[in-house]
């Protein structure tokens, strides 16, 4: 029901692998959650943290002054880490509550995935970042809205049970397809989540910019414009994106949580030219 979340988190296939590095360094980290079902709220000890990309690459600018990030299965991002003080520098997980049904949840927060030790020696000069990456440019008036709910279905037969995720009421169907979309145009999706977890909601074939958030009567914008492919919909969340297809075809948008899609958590688009 939750998804496999496996035992161990390895870092490039190691068990929290170290880096050494001298005192003063900069360093860039290209993460992505290759895991399964694990929400990774992820910190550098208190290191100072800049981020300057996401699942579609660089940002507009460098957003520094982060303490912790949330990364959800299936999503990326790419941020500069400062070391400056000597010692060993644990990159850590912290308490994050996705939700979760039934016994058995593992304690995901206190886990060391990677050491980096600082050695006392400075290094050479680091030169600043610079002010601005690139230009993202905004996708425009919607031509048409779409509304998507996620759902969790349970049924018994004896003692077996039937668990089913759903995508507005439906469960996945191969020869279904949900919806039909026209290469180039901009659409506002709206991803409601009323179930018992949140779902990390991934779109094939294209990217998107997350334009807001609304939990509990309140909307909030994202601290920053990026290219997405991968947003977590939180419990009682909504979130509204903007999109657009340029490539004909078939192709997929589901929860990343391998279980979840597989038992239904999936749609199929259409794209026409």
């Amino acid at each position: 029901m939750n998804g496999r979340v496996g035992d161990e988190v390895l870092v490039n296939g190691r068990k929290n692998p170290k880096l050494n590095v001298p005192l003063g360094a900069r360093r860039r980290f290209r993460l992505i959650n290759a895991t399964n079902a694990r929400f990774l709220r992820l910190s550098f000890g208190g290191a100072p943290m800049t981020i300057i990309g996401s699942d579609g690459g660089l940002l507009e600018a460098p957003v520094s002054g982060v303490k912790d990030i949330l990364l959800v299965p299936a999503e990326r991002i790419d941020v500069i880490v400062a070391f400056d003080k000597p010692g060993p520098v644990g990159l850590r997980t912290l308490a994050y509550d996705r939700g979760w049904m039934g016994s058995g949840r593992r304690n995901d927060a206190g886990l060391t995935l990677l050491t980096v030790e600082v050695s006392s020696a400075p290094g050479e000069p680091v030169p600043p970042l610079p002010a601005s990456l690139r230009t993202i440019a905004t996708l425009g008036t919607p031509a048409l809205r779409r509304r998507f709910v996620f759902g969790e279905a349970m049924t018994m037969a004896g003692t077996r049970m039937d668990m089913r995720f759903l995508i507005n009421g439906q469960t996945f169907d191969m020869s279904r397809v949900d919806i039909v979309s026209k290469t180039g145009q901009v659409e506002l999706w709206e991803i409601a989540n009323p179930t018992d977890m949140d779902h990390p909601f991934h779109v094939h074939g294209t990217q998107f910019q997350v334009i807001e958030t609304e939990r509990g009567g309140k909307v909030a914008k994202p601290p920053y414009r990026a290219w997405k492919d991968t947003v977590n919909v939180a419990r009682g969340e909504t979130v509204r994106l903007l999109l657009r297809q340029d490539r004909p075809g078939l192709r997929m948008y589901h929860c990343h949580i391998l279980e979840h899609e597989d038992l239904g958590m999936m749609g199929m688009v259409d794209v026409r030219a």
